[in-house]
């Protein structure tokens, strides 16, 4: 890996946490919350300017960045007491101000990922790039296409991988006869063990659509099912792109992919959740997660990738991963953004404030097991890696 994609994979992380913390700095001005300092980068502190009441600093560690308010301290800390009431403080303002600044971060990643997305569809015409379906989804917006096809994985040493097909590749006819599924290829391949066969596929990684290739390989006779039964030892899925054609969806085909990129996110976790629950297994839920060495591998993959392709891979990936940071926050877990609104909720609802000892104890606690989440995560990705 190059020292130039490693800066660039850091800058695009730094970018999206900055745009973050962007949202809770308007939000904090807004509602008339003092922002004492906006850092990119996390201290040691290498250069600062203040303009107004606010410290702008460059700072070494150059991973993301934060905003330090006035009060949000003493709103979280019972040993924290004010000298004397500031109407600038996070800590004296309404449970439905305090929400405003807490959720603006979820909402500008949200917005950063409608914009990428525009610009995403305007260059690749309007069309998606082909989503493997881990669940069975339909789409909200936009008309769909599907390849029954795709190669999702493949068994060590089968004709499949001898002859060098990958996973990602989408089989589209076997000795020019069109697969439409994984019965097709079945009906294709019955009686043909042993003997060549040409395989005609297309890589959906590809935006053009324009990248086929063709293998000649020899079925094997199934162990399964009898004498005619072949097999090149493959899995199949489904891929789906998604196109926004008439005027009205393109107008909308930011916020209208967000939706549904969020949308298929949630029902996929409900269903690996709900897996892990049917097979008493929490594999399924671990092996979805991403830690920051597996998002960094992914970021340094694409930038280190060929092909035309490539800056548009990369607009859409960052989307995708803006819009996940935005959905990670606003789970009401504690710690993250939307486990502090939760309490913010819980007190406009009662009209009582919550003891601040207790709730940064929740948050604490919170705070441990994600700590201990992300380092599971990473140690998994390390070794996968």
């Amino acid at each position: 890996m190059s020292f130039i994609t490693i800066i660039l994979v850091i800058l695009i992380i730094s970018f999206l946490v900055v745009i973050h913390e962007l949202g809770h700095f308007w939000a904090s001005k807004k509602n008339g919350v003092r922002v004492e300092e906006f850092g990119v980068g996390y201290p040691p502190r290498l250069f600062g300017k203040k303009f107004g009441e606010t410290l702008y600093s460059i700072n070494l560690i150059p991973f993301g960045g934060f905003v330090k308010i006035t009060g949000e301290e003493e709103d979280e800390n019972n040993d924290v007491k004010p000298t004397e009431y500031d109407p600038h403080s996070f800590s004296n303002k309404t449970p439905w101000q305090k929400s405003q600044i807490l959720l603006a971060g979820v909402f500008m990643n949200t917005l950063l990922s409608f914009v990428l997305f525009y610009i995403f569809f305007f260059i690749n015409g309007f069309k998606s790039f082909y989503i493997p379906m881990i669940f069975d989804h339909k789409f909200k917006y936009g008309q769909e296409m599907t390849y029954g096809t795709v190669i999702f994985d493949m068994e060590e040493d089968s004709p499949a991988d001898t002859a060098g097909m990958k996973p990602g590749e989408v089989i589209l006819k076997v000795d020019g006869n069109e697969i439409k599924d994984v019965t097709g290829l079945r009906e294709n391949l019955n009686g043909k063990a042993g003997k060549e066969v040409e395989i005609e596929t297309m890589d959906i990684s590809d935006p053009s659509g324009k990248k086929i290739n063709k293998y000649v390989l020899s079925p094997v006779f199934s162990e399964e099912g009898t004498d005619t039964n072949a097999i090149i030892g493959v899995y199949l899925g489904d891929a789906k792109a998604i196109y926004y054609r008439n005027t009205l969806e393109k107008i909308l085909s930011g916020p209208m992919h967000t939706y549904n990129m969020l949308d298929y996110s949630v029902s996929s976790l409900k269903n690996i959740i709900g897996l892990s629950f049917q097979t008493k297994d929490i594999e399924p839920v671990a092996s979805s997660m991403t830690g920051p060495v597996g998002l960094f591998n992914i970021l340094a993959g694409i930038i280190q990738s060929k092909g035309t392709g490539k800056i548009l891979n990369i607009i859409n990936t960052v989307a995708i991963i803006s819009l996940g940071f935005a959905f990670t926050n606003a789970l009401p877990i504690p710690a993250l953004d939307g486990g502090k609104v939760l309490f913010r909720v819980i007190e406009a609802v009662t009209k009582k404030d919550i003891n601040p000892k207790i709730e940064n104890k929740i948050h604490n606690i919170g705070m441990i097991g994600l700590i201990l989440l992300v380092v599971a995560i990473t140690f998994r990705d390390i070794k996968i890696w």
